[in-house]
């Protein structure tokens, strides 16, 4: 997965939270509106399954016995820290370089959804990111639909409190933003991951020299500048707007379940906006903790039976009813806090599980990284073996 490869220029994500409105789940500056959405998510990720699955949390008791199938490891009891909220890092290390075959193939994967897509504190794999991997492998559930959840729930938290940690990908959000923003330099001429080449030469050229508030400030201006409605990667696609009686689309995560209007986004894809339903969507978030937390998620359940799909046309630079523009200027979006402190993204302490060494976290990605060109490397010698065998 190409996307754990993207170093974060971490001002830029601090910036961003300054605009995020968490009762109508987007980004906002001036008068554009932004927000990630799953089939942005869909493209980048590359997740072979069907896109539009919800995510439903496994039993906690399942969790480590399912892994422990998984990946034929016993007594993974003795790897959970002391406070049994997830498993040491370390110690699926060891066993990595044990491994061979499928085997070593699904620790890689469970590295790559607690350290990429679900990130915890450095070193430990959190029993919720065990549980989305688990549940991936047996129901290839497409994750995106959780991980979405997880970046809303905690871009809320963030903006609310004006401190936390991001949970969700901080990976996926970042190309997510730069994607639509002006450079000198184009970046995504052809799909972003054959080189990153180019992103590389505008975040040294053109981005560098860019704290916390020059990044607010290049934001504050996104509507005076040459601004991309869609990505240059986007193409023709059917958009899930609503499900079930809901005007807008239910997500759950893995700590809890959370609104997301793609019909307040609707530019970003290339289709002409207008004016979005959004009636009961601030008010429609919990964890799973809460006491009503299983009767909610059985309703998504249902909900996520009805779909709504749309196809979108793609437009280069689509535009917006006029109904739009004054429903736009009449609703109360939420205004960029500049000037207050930034929200510490890995440096405060805070309720939820974090990642504190940003060093350490790469260096773990990147090694997944070399682990996997490995295994393939290994596995494609092997079936050339075979081959000649025969």
């Amino acid at each position: 997965m190409e996307i754990a490869r993207v170093e974060v220029l971490n001002p830029a994500v601090r910036a961003i939270i300054h605009f995020w409105d968490p009762d109508y789940r987007c980004f906002s500056f001036g008068s554009i509106d932004l927000c990630p959405t799953m089939e942005e998510y869909g493209m980048l990720t590359e997740f072979p399954n069907n896109l539009y699955q919800i995510y439903l949390p496994l039993r906690s008791d399942k969790i480590i016995p399912e892994l422990s199938k998984l990946l034929r490891i016993s007594n993974l009891e003795k790897f959970l820290e002391k406070n049994a909220t997830g498993l040491k890092w370390r110690m699926l290390e060891i066993e990595l370089e044990k491994k061979l075959g499928l085997e070593k193939e699904r620790l890689i994967a469970l590295g790559i959804f607690s350290l990429v897509l679900f990130p915890s504190q450095t070193g430990l794999v959190s029993l919720e990111a065990v549980a989305a991997y688990v549940e991936y492998e047996n129901t290839q559930i497409n994750p995106v639909a959780a991980i979405l959840a997880e970046t809303i729930l905690t871009l809320n938290h963030c903006r609310r409190t004006e401190k936390g940690a991001m949970r969700g990908c901080t990976q996926l959000l970042y190309i997510s933003m730069v994607s639509h923003i002006e450079t000198k330099k184009p970046i995504f001429n052809n799909f972003w991951w054959f080189t990153q080449r180019p992103l590389k030469l505008v975040e040294e050229e053109e981005w560098g020299d860019l704290d916390n508030q020059g990044w607010v400030d290049n934001l504050e201006g996104l509507p005076n500048s040459d601004f991309k409605w869609r990505a240059p990667w986007i193409t023709t696609m059917k958009v899930l707007m609503s499900c079930g009686q809901r005007r807008w689309v239910p997500l759950v995560g893995i700590t809890g379940y959370v609104s997301y209007a793609p019909a307040l986004v609707v530019r970003q894809l290339g289709g002409m906006q207008f004016v979005p339903r959004t009636m009961g969507i601030a008010q429609f978030f919990g964890l799973f903790k809460d006491p009503i937390a299983q009767e909610v998620l059985e309703i998504i359940k249902q909900d996520w039976k009805h779909l709504v799909l749309v196809e979108i046309e793609g437009l280069k630079d689509p535009s917006a009813s006029e109904g739009y523009t004054r429903w736009r200027d009449l609703a109360n979006f939420a205004m960029p806090c500049v000037g207050v402190k930034s929200p510490q993204i890995v440096e405060e302490p805070i309720k939820r599980k974090r990642v504190n060494n940003e060093e350490e976290l790469r260096r773990q990605v990147e090694k997944l990284r070399i682990e996997l060109s490995k295994n393939r490397k290994d596995k494609t010698m092997l079936e050339k073996n075979d081959a000649r065998r025969g």
